[in-house]
């Protein structure tokens, strides 16, 4: 094992550094994802060609993340260098994904726009796990769950004012406005890296094993650490449910008939929701280190999804659609806070933190995935047997995987209960 010399950052100056670092890496892929990736891709096959190749590149970008990630994580995990690991990706990271934007924004091919959105979100990743990473190596566990509602705020906080900035120079071209992303993330990227201490590597001896042997153990034991698994599987669940809210377009044509300007207005509607995400996710993760308790929060936000779904599948108005969108937001918000907690607190190990956590991250890509593929059947098979739009079943079926998310907590120990020793 090489030499380390640990450091630790001041708590503040850490969730300042790791907030801006977490919040400027992940907003840029979701407002890709709110039309600039589209109206790129629009330049390039025109507007009749759009929607395949976008479905097209969201479907190998997932495939790409689902592999790369966890190998991401490991080799972060195994990067020494004097800088400290997580700093290095927090670098390397906003450098490449910069680069990597660059090649998507400018490219007048698909396979080339598909590198380039490949890339741009590994590197995202990078940065956004090493981020994560530094909770588990550097905060006390009495902190996690508020570190993890300020964390989960970040993210929608940058997505609202960039949100708001798209709004104002509207009429700007696509390419400057991705030109203005790369920019912002790339300083608070490297303002990160400046803020937060990290463990520096000061040696150059360690034993390495081989393929077959780190292939074995590139996942954690099911027999050693089985609450990693269950953390992994509620996780899993819970976003098969908030994937299935990609079907909400679709749903408000079948159901309600609305066209695109009345959908427009809907979503706008929605749009405070994010807000109440934010709030529930601060609230449940500063509750939860007063009381000492994580799961009663985690099982209580899954199950107020899955209510929140079967209303969904019996509504008879918009109004109640978007009423029941504010519940999903709260329940949603203080589960993702609490339950990232949790994941902190049941990591097999500090070494391997990257590499784990990534592998839990994973579950939004394969999540997305499997909605992409069981949904048209879902919808198709709930019209043959309830006679309606499909929807009812569809939305019934997203409840009854909340409700697996909430059972598969019951396994995982508590706060203060015997565990495995890292």
């Amino acid at each position: 094992m090489g030499n380390q010399q640990f450091q630790k950052t001041p708590f503040a100056r850490l969730l300042i550094g790791a907030v801006l670092g977490l919040g400027t890496s992940i907003a840029p892929l979701v407002l890709l994802g709110f039309g600039l990736a589209t109206f790129n891709i629009i330049r390039i096959v025109g507007v009749q060609n759009a929607t395949a190749v976008y479905g097209m590149v969201g479907g190998i970008t997932g495939i790409f993340l689902v592999i790369t990630s966890p190998l991401g994580g490991a080799i972060a995990d195994k990067t020494r260098v004097k800088m400290g690991r997580r700093r290095f990706w927090m670098v390397t990271g906003s450098i490449g994904g910069a680069l990597s934007m660059l090649t998507f924004t400018y490219a007048n091919s698909v396979p080339v726009l598909i590198i380039g959105y490949c890339l741009a979100n590994f590197f995202y990743g990078m940065v956004t796990l090493s981020c994560y990473a530094v909770v588990p190596e550097q905060v006390d566990p009495e902190r996690f769950g508020r570190v993890s509602g300020l964390f989960g705020a970040a993210a929608p906080i940058c997505v609202m004012i960039g949100q708001a900035i798209l709004g104002i120079y509207a009429d700007v071209p696509v390419q400057q406005k991705l030109l203005a992303i790369i920019i912002i993330q790339v300083i608070g990227g490297l303002s990160a890296a400046v803020l937060i201490k990290d463990t520096q590597f000061t040696g150059t001896v360690e034993k390495k094993k081989s393929f077959g042997e780190g292939l074995k153990n590139f996942y954690p034991s099911i027999k050693k650490y089985p609450e990693y698994t269950w953390a992994l599987l509620t996780k899993l669940f819970i976003n098969v449910t908030n994937a299935g809210l990609s079907m909400l377009t679709l749903f408000y044509i079948m159901r309600f008939h609305l066209g695109e300007g009345d959908i427009m207005r809907v979503m706008a509607y929605q749009s405070p929701a994010i807000m109440l995400m934010v709030l529930s996710g601060i609230f449940g993760g500063f509750v939860s280190d007063k009381i000492r308790r994580q799961k009663p929060f985690v099982m209580l936000a899954a199950l107020i999804t899955g209510v929140c779904m079967i209303a969904f599948a019996f509504s008879g108005s918009v109004t109640f659609v978007i009423v029941g969108n504010f519940f999903f937001n709260f329940g949603f918000g203080m589960y993702t806070a609490v339950d990232n907690a949790l994941v902190n607190r049941i990591l097999p190990s500090k070494e391997n933190a990257g590499k784990d956590i990534a592998i839990m991250n994973t579950t939004v890509n394969l999540s997305s995935a499997i909605v992409q593929f069981i949904a048209p059947m879902l919808i198709a098979l709930g019209t043959k047997l309830m006679g309606d739009d499909g929807y009812t079943f569809f939305f019934l079926m997203l409840a009854g995987f909340s409700i697996l998310s909430a059972l598969v907590v019951l396994p995982i120990p508590e706060i203060g209960q015997s565990e495995n020793s890292k």
